[in-house]
């Protein structure tokens, strides 16, 4: 009767050790998928504050762009446009000197300025 009780709680202990040992590998690789989740949370919530950002830098830039000031802007620039009663001055090139290329340009001025002063004519 001994050897029978022996016998039995010695496939009893082993079997405890398997069931145990499963359920560590269980636990193990439970713990080993939450850690990965948990890594790629943190990933997804950089990358979504990257795009708040990036979302909010884009409406200040919608915001600007709808502006009076950015309007107006585009309208003096692009479109030549002036507010009422405003006076608009143009430097452009000079009428003479529209057939001659910028190094005869430079040449001709300073000529001019040298006869001017020194009167080499």
């Amino acid at each position: 009767m001994f050897s029978k009780t022996a016998l039995s709680s010695k496939i009893a202990i082993l079997a405890l050790l398997i069931l145990a040992g499963f359920f560590g590998n269980l636990k193990f690789k439970q713990w080993q998928s939450q850690k990965q989740i948990e890594q790629e949370k943190q990933k997804l919530q950089s990358q979504a504050e990257a795009l708040q950002k990036k979302n909010d830098e884009l409406n200040l830039s919608l915001s600007y762009l709808n502006s009076p000031d950015f309007k107006e802007r585009v309208a003096r620039q692009q479109l030549n446009l002036k507010k009422q009663g405003e006076a608009v001055y143009t430097f452009g090139d000079l009428p003479g000197n529209a057939g001659l290329d910028e190094a005869e340009q430079k040449n001709g001025n300073a000529k001019k300025w040298r006869d001017y002063f020194f009167g080499t004519e």
